[in-house]
């Protein structure tokens, strides 16, 4: 089966479909998502000068940034932000289907 064989309307039930499944997922995963509990002043050890500092002489300025990158891409995961980035892959997901599946002009 080739994904160019797909009418029009099939393809947009589709898309449809995804958008739907897709968004109300998100939608759900705010409504039930809590805060995070535990310490409510987040890791001290993160933040404390001491640790940046010996983070900064093992790595240099880079291990620092990437260790501050990769705390903010965790954080996506987790709690009301989940929702946002479910919302976000479900539109790059329903455009992209539709761009693979889009016609090609015929010559």
């Amino acid at each position: 089966m080739s994904w160019r064989i797909l009418n029009r309307r099939t393809r947009f039930d589709i898309i449809r479909g995804i958008l739907l499944v897709g968004l109300a997922s998100a939608i759900a995963v705010y409504v039930t998502a809590r805060d995070p509990g535990g310490d409510p002043l987040g890791n001290p050890l993160d933040q404390s000068k001491v640790y940046l500092r010996t983070v900064e002489m093992v790595g240099g300025t880079a291990n620092v940034v990437a260790s501050q990158i990769t705390d903010g891409f965790n954080a996506l995961w987790h709690g009301k932000s989940l929702a946002f980035t479910l919302a976000f892959l479900t539109l790059v997901l329903a455009y992209g289907y539709y761009f693979v599946t889009e016609d090609l002009p015929r010559e």
